[in-house]
């Protein structure tokens, strides 16, 4: 893991107060990630009006996992010329108390967010993909940030290139979409799924969430 990947994970966790309240990055933009990508300045504001407008928070997961109860909540969020700069609570729950221990200890130190690409460009002067909009789903407290993320834009690079997935790789690129498929429906797609004679179109899966 290089030192890029790890700028994205280590954001100055801080903890606010006694009743489990932080501030934290979620993300942080302008550097070279090692799948190549790049968050651009504004890349997340249209996302934060949203849900502004909307009355609505990003969900908070462990480790991106939207079949387990939420670990807490986000109270604010905003850009920042650093990046996505968030406050949030953990919940008062066996969960929500051991992950802030931990990251108050310094044991834990990762935040990863979980999101759509709405408009995105290929750097040719950088040799990098800009983001340039997303859509922001979850932020996710995680011990790695960006470990699961590369493995899904392995798998995005297969499928643009058309080459067959196997079925563990349809089965992680199903189980990435927050609040989407159910277990029973993942299951019975890749029971399905014959990776000699079925193929996957890159277009039919573009809404799915990919981390950071």
């Amino acid at each position: 893991m290089t030192n890029k990947t790890l700028n994205l994970g280590v954001l100055d966790f801080k903890a606010l107060s006694g009743d489990r309240t932080f501030s934290c990055y979620g993300n942080v933009k302008g550097n070279i990630d090692h799948a190549q990508d790049r968050v651009v300045d504004g890349a997340y504001r249209d996302s934060i009006a949203a849900h502004k407008a909307a009355g609505t928070m990003p969900k908070f997961f462990w480790m991106h996992n939207p079949w387990d109860t939420p670990v807490g909540t986000w109270t604010g969020m905003e850009e920042d010329s650093k990046g996505l700069y968030l406050e949030g609570k953990f919940a008062n729950t066996p969960k929500g108390n051991e992950l802030y221990e931990l990251y108050k200890d310094g044991a834990l130190d990762s935040f990863s967010i979980g999101y759509r690409v709405n408009d995105e460009k290929w750097n040719s002067q950088l040799g990098c993909n800009d983001l340039i909009k997303i859509d922001i789903r979850e932020v996710s407290a995680v011990t790695f940030a960006c470990n699961e993320e590369s493995r899904l834009v392995d798998i995005k690079t297969r499928l643009s290139d058309g080459k067959t997935l196997t079925k563990a790789e349809l089965r992680l690129l199903l189980e990435s979409v927050p609040a989407g498929l159910s277990k029973r429906q993942i299951e019975r797609i890749t029971a399905d799924y014959n990776p000699s004679g079925n193929t996957v179109d890159i277009k039919q899966l573009e809404e799915f969430t990919f981390f950071k």
